[in-house]
């Protein structure tokens, strides 16, 4: 099986573990898709939601500054 590649510092077990669960499904394991919408004046909703299980799993809002 192939390594994932992580963009953010994941040097040890507990910080891949913290990315594994930001990243994917926790019922079914399966990589979460990631939908962004600028909402203007410096906020973005950010979504993400497993194609397998059909259901949102987070659903934030970011102030960029």
């Amino acid at each position: 099986m192939k390594d994932i590649q992580y963009y953010e510092k994941a040097d040890s077990s507990t910080q891949k573990a913290y990315l594994k669960i930001q990243c994917n499904c926790v019922l079914c394991n399966t990589a979460l898709e990631l939908k962004f919408e600028n909402l203007g004046l410096g906020v973005v909703k950010e979504e993400a939601h497993c194609p397998q299980c059909e259901i949102r799993t987070r659903a934030k809002i970011h102030s960029l500054q």
